[in-house]
């Protein structure tokens, strides 16, 4: 009979996690950025963390160093994992990410609009000369300013 093992489960939500963070962070998966804004930059040190939580028991067993360096690594991953998804450093973001960032807000919000409309947005994002012709493009509206147009005398 089959016995069901949660340490290849585990695997394979790590194995899962790392692929869809490289392709990701590799710039070739770009389809997840306008829906989650940064989460996936944790899946890599996550994935690892899954991979590392399915030898939880072999490392307690055999692990000739102290065991608290297997559970520290697990917790260095684990709040890695967690900074990189919500307040992630920008060498950890794709070129055509940091291209896109540094744009100001309204600009940014056009370019998610568009991607709502043009399922193959991900074309104008190849170098920073597209995402500049993408830009000049995009129907823009104007920032509103935060005071009274007309000054009080």
């Amino acid at each position: 009979m089959f016995k069901f093992d949660p340490s290849l489960l585990l695997q394979a939500f790590g194995l899962i996690f790392m692929t869809l963070g490289l392709a990701a962070r590799l710039g070739l998966w770009k389809k997840w950025y306008w829906r989650t804004k940064g989460s996936v930059y944790g899946y890599i040190p996550l994935g690892l963390m899954f991979l590392l939580y399915s030898f939880y028991g072999l490392a307690k067993e055999r692990l000739t160093v102290p065991f608290w360096w297997f559970q520290a690594l697990f917790a260095v991953l684990l709040i890695v994992g967690l900074w990189w998804s919500f307040r992630p450093p920008s060498f950890v973001k794709p070129a055509w990410v940091r291209w896109v960032e540094a744009y100001p807000k309204n600009i940014t919000t056009a370019m998610e609009q568009a991607t709502a409309e043009e399922s193959d947005w991900d074309r104008h994002v190849t170098s920073p000369e597209a995402i500049e012709a993408w830009v000049k493009g995009l129907k823009l509206k104007k920032p509103r300013s935060k005071g009274n147009s007309k000054a009080k005398k």
